[in-house]
């Protein structure tokens, strides 16, 4: 037997491999796709979870620190524009 007569007797075997190869090829692709677009996300996910760990982390500093006096000086002076007796308060026009 040559090849020339193994592949004249097995054609359907090469027929069957080229349509399951071109119907993976045409199923993965959209495949991929979603992959790259959900490991995006899980990009901007992580993201967001550092920022919401670093108000957290922020947020528990300031409930510690409540009763520090200089704490509270600082969250007067900052949030509520109250000044200190013997400092002058300069406010800009915009």
């Amino acid at each position: 037997m040559s090849v020339g007569s193994i592949l004249i007797r097995f054609w359907w075997v090469l027929i069957v491999l080229l349509i399951s190869f071109a119907y993976y090829y045409r199923m993965i692709r959209p495949k991929e796709a979603e992959i790259r677009s959900l490991k995006y996300r899980v990009q901007e996910l992580k993201k967001e979870k550092e920022i919401a760990e670093n108000q957290k982390d922020e947020l528990l500093l300031r409930i510690q620190s409540q009763n520090d006096p200089a704490w509270i000086e600082m969250v007067l002076m900052k949030e509520l524009g109250v000044v200190p007796e013997g400092y002058i308060k300069v406010q800009f026009q915009k």
